[in-house]
């Protein structure tokens, strides 16, 4: 039986990516020489052409094939090689990226995180904006992450619905109508931010941002301290705020939670660690 080596395989999906040659051979610290052979070694091994001989870099039926099949067998490797060391060296600490939303009900859990994903080491734990924490992940700086928006929606292991709310401080009155919303957000671009601004342009409620952090633990402080109104993940938000009570807000549309992780058995004790702190999101 005929197999295909790895580097064979990581070669014309590298080519694939980057379209072209030059480009796939500086990725993987290869000579450009090195990575043709590599790609001719794998039409020959599955004799059939890869690319379209009239079309640059546009794959044959054989190379599609080739390719799609080749990615998942990259994942599956590098999965393999991970795993085997991380259960070589069980005392190497999990890196776990989290929006602050999220830090009081799933640090608790830690503890069975790490009996279920066999880790004898301990933590390091990151709060922070989801573009942040993907890039982060997408950089192999942590093992497992979660994100809220459509950072990672394609390559999700698991996946909620969040219902999100306007939250001002217990006691307050609804703000009044006629004067611009005083708001409490997350920076621009992330996904809480376009949501709450977003549904206040499309009614045309107008309103100033009176403090924006990527820190949810300022935020609440901010809206305790009556500075403004803010957009919170229904049943996460601080002890001391409560929904506002104003029917004139618009209402917002729910975010999508995701679980990454860097390997399956890390994703299935991930997917039963937030499971248990999210009992009242609904899984998509």
């Amino acid at each position: 039986m005929r197999s295909i080596p790895i580097d064979v395989i990581r070669a014309f999906v590298a080519v694939v990516d980057a379209r072209g040659f030059t480009r796939a051979a500086e990725e993987l610290g290869r000579s450009q020489p090195t990575i043709s052979l590599q790609v001719k070694r794998l039409e020959e091994l599955v004799e059939a052409p890869l690319f379209e001989k009239a079309l640059r870099f546009e794959l044959t039926p054989v190379g599609t094939v080739c390719f799609d099949y080749g990615r998942r067998l990259l994942r599956l490797h590098d999965e393999m090689l991970d795993e085997a060391q991380r259960r070589k060296a069980p005392d190497v600490r999990l890196r776990i990226g989290m929006p602050g939303e999220f830090a009081a009900r799933l640090t608790p859990e830690l503890d069975r995180l790490r009996s279920e994903a066999a880790a004898a080491g301990g933590f390091d734990v990151v709060t922070g904006e989801s573009g942040a924490l993907a890039l982060a992940f997408r950089d192999n700086g942590l093992d497992l992450a979660l994100l809220l928006g459509a950072e990672a929606e394609a390559t999700a292991a698991m996946r909620w619905r969040a219902p999100l709310a306007w939250f001002v401080r217990a006691g307050e009155r609804p703000p009044k109508r006629q004067k611009p919303l005083r708001l409490v957000l997350p920076p621009r671009g992330s996904a809480l931010h376009e949501a709450a601004a977003g549904a206040l342009r499309a009614t045309d409620r107008p309103f100033d941002i009176v403090c924006a952090s990527a820190d949810f633990a300022v935020r609440g402080a901010a809206v305790l301290a009556g500075l403004g109104i803010a957009p919170m993940i229904d049943g996460f938000a601080q002890d001391g705020l409560a929904h506002v009570a104003d029917p004139s807000l618009p209402d917002l549309p729910p975010l999508v939670v995701s679980l990454v992780a860097r390997s399956e058995a890390l994703a299935a004790a991930g997917r039963r660690w937030a499971s248990r702190a999210f009992p009242a999101l609904q899984p998509l």
